[in-house]
């Protein structure tokens, strides 16, 4: 049963990982579509229990979303360090990150508040094995 319930919160926290990367990359130039499937694969080899390398191998995915899933350097590497560090709270980081970016950090905190949100709506339907 705790095997379930930390599922579902890395389902949870994959949701809101894709959600505020689409919300920033709306805003970027480029922006590209593939933000949304970075933050969504981002946990997937915890979700899924193998290494990422694994996860990738059978998804057709352009280089750059590949690169940085596997931890290597991408044109992406900006927004999903920004994920990451919006994540962990590490409030120096966001800052850089939001200049190298020009990005405001209300911006953020409204984006990354909106991708809980709209994580939230998202999976309160499911059903759960009480």
């Amino acid at each position: 049963m705790a095997s379930q319930s930390r599922s579902s919160d890395l389902v949870l926290a994959a949701l809101v990982r894709a959600r505020f990367c689409e919300l920033l990359a709306l805003s970027l130039q480029p922006g590209g579509p593939d933000l949304f499937l970075v933050g969504l694969l981002s946990l997937m080899d915890a979700i899924l229990g193998i290494p990422m390398a694994l996860v990738l191998a059978g998804i057709s995915l352009d280089r750059e979303t590949t690169a940085v899933l596997l931890g290597q350097r991408s044109p992406h590497s900006p927004i999903y360090e920004l994920m990451l560090a919006q994540e962990n709270a590490q409030w120096e980081k966001v800052a850089q990150l939001c200049g190298r970016l020009h990005l405001r950090g209300s911006f953020i905190a409204e984006c990354h508040w909106k991708a809980m949100q709209w994580a939230r709506q998202m999976t309160s339907n499911l059903p759960t094995d009480s």
